[in-house]
């Protein structure tokens, strides 16, 4: 057993306790807590993981890791820090430095979770223990537990790293130490902290700069021109054992590797992850049976068939400007296309604008009715009603729009539901399967 109530003080440079209790897992999850767990206390946005600490000592955790003084009976033992997250980091990164395995790190603006499930389905192909970041933990919490979950006889993982401030990402690149490092694309993201598209690019492409400093293996998107200029700066200096650029998939490529997904962008994901799998050394049979195992990451471009021939893409889990473009234009087809839109989050002092522009997406395709849900999304609104468009309405909630929606469904429609987390869009797809 690896961890111990000892091997933890060391890593968190405390006293030890007299006696050294195995411990079975590491959680911040009171849910999750069983006998010998070392529970952790996070403190997040909306809970508190110390108001829960009685909870886990009661479910039979053998140690705590806590900011605040703890009553705890006398075989609890209680590491009292600073930091809990900064504690839960030092002991994922510890645990991380136990494993020579490859460690792919995934980053990017946008189609990063799309990528490393992509990666991580041709990685099946040959290997039988491959651990990927579940859903979108990919923050300064979210890569700590993903690395904690390694098991012993894994043989490669795939880790997804995300940003939202500046500095993070050389945070993140000291915990996972990746051997592997692509960028999918860069855009507007988080730009309430990163503030500009340059400065966010700039952040992301700190991951090149580390593979590039310790020679790690690099997929490079010359497609992207942020990217792209990275690697006419670096070229030059770059062994070409070390690195593989990738830039259209073409119809020969295709071929080889069926897109699971509609649309160029996840074609484009799909050449990323062929192009990150060769240089992990996997053969074309191989990736070619490893993708058949591929499923889409809750709310990412997943298709959904109602009554009626009815198609609904459900991209809900998040979104910005380049991912929604993207997706609208999926929504190409001979039969009735319906857009149900909401706020995109966190883009900064340009939101507006970042919002006012989609309708040239929206007009230039000849989407048929748009929906919208959101006070952002009434600069969209006002966008397209200065331009005539009249196929626009915005809604209060999700149930009034939802049953605007269903009033106005034909057979065969198809629809597209997207927008950020935190506008929840998903409910409107629940309330839609509901009264189908």
């Amino acid at each position: 057993m690896f961890w111990n109530t000892h091997r933890i003080a060391e890593i968190l440079q405390l006293p030890k306790s007299t006696a050294c209790i195995d411990i079975a897992e590491i959680t911040t999850d009171s849910r999750k807590v069983s006998s010998g767990s070392l529970f952790v206390a996070i403190k997040g946005d909306s809970m508190d993981g110390h108001d829960y600490i009685t909870s886990a000592i009661e479910k039979g955790c053998v140690a705590i890791v806590s900011e605040k003084p703890v009553q705890a009976p006398a075989h609890v033992i209680i590491f009292q820090v600073e930091s809990t997250l900064t504690a839960i980091r030092k002991l994922a990164h510890a645990y991380r430095i136990t494993f020579n395995i490859p460690f792919i790190g995934v980053v990017g603006s946008v189609g990063k979770t799309t990528t490393k499930e992509l990666i991580s389905s041709l990685l099946n192909g040959k290997y039988t223990k491959v651990m990927k970041t579940e859903g979108s933990q990919n923050g300064f919490l979210g890569i700590p537990l993903t690395l904690l979950s390694l098991k012993p006889d894994t043989q490669i993982a795939v880790i997804e790293i995300g940003i939202d401030d500046i500095g993070a990402m050389e945070q993140h690149l000291d915990l996972v130490e990746p051997t592997h490092l692509i960028v999918t694309a860069l855009g507007p993201e988080h730009l309430h902290q990163l503030k500009t598209v340059d400065i966010a690019a700039e952040e992301e492409l700190k991951a090149f700069d580390y593979g590039y400093r310790n020679s790690k293996k690099l997929a490079i998107n010359v497609a992207d021109p942020y990217v792209k200029r990275w690697f006419e700066k670096h070229s030059d200096d770059l062994q070409l054992k070390n690195f593989l650029a990738y830039e259209k998939a073409d119809t020969a490529f295709l071929i080889e590797y069926p897109s699971p997904l509609p649309g160029a962008h996840h074609e484009h994901n799909l050449l990323a992850a062929v192009t990150m799998g060769k240089l992990i050394g996997l053969t074309k049979e191989e990736m070619q049976k490893g993708l058949t195992t591929f499923k889409t990451a809750y709310g990412r471009t997943e298709i959904h068939n109602l009554p009626n021939e009815i198609t609904v893409i459900a991209d809900y889990y998040n979104s910005n400007p380049t991912s929604l473009a993207a997706a609208l234009r999926l929504l190409k087809s001979n039969n009735k296309n319906l857009a149900v839109l909401g706020d995109m989050l966190e883009l900064g002092e340009q939101e507006e604008s970042f919002h006012r522009e989609i309708a040239k997406e929206i007009m230039g395709l000849k989407i048929d009715e748009v929906y919208l849900y959101g006070s952002r999304m009434k600069w969209l609104l006002d966008e397209l009603s200065k331009n005539h468009y009249s196929h626009v309405k915005h809604f209060e909630t999700h149930e009034q729009l939802t049953q605007a929606l269903k009033n106005n469904l034909s057979p065969h429609d198809q629809i597209l539901i997207k927008g950020s987390r935190g506008m929840k869009m998903e409910t409107v797809f629940k309330l839609l399967q509901a009264g189908s």
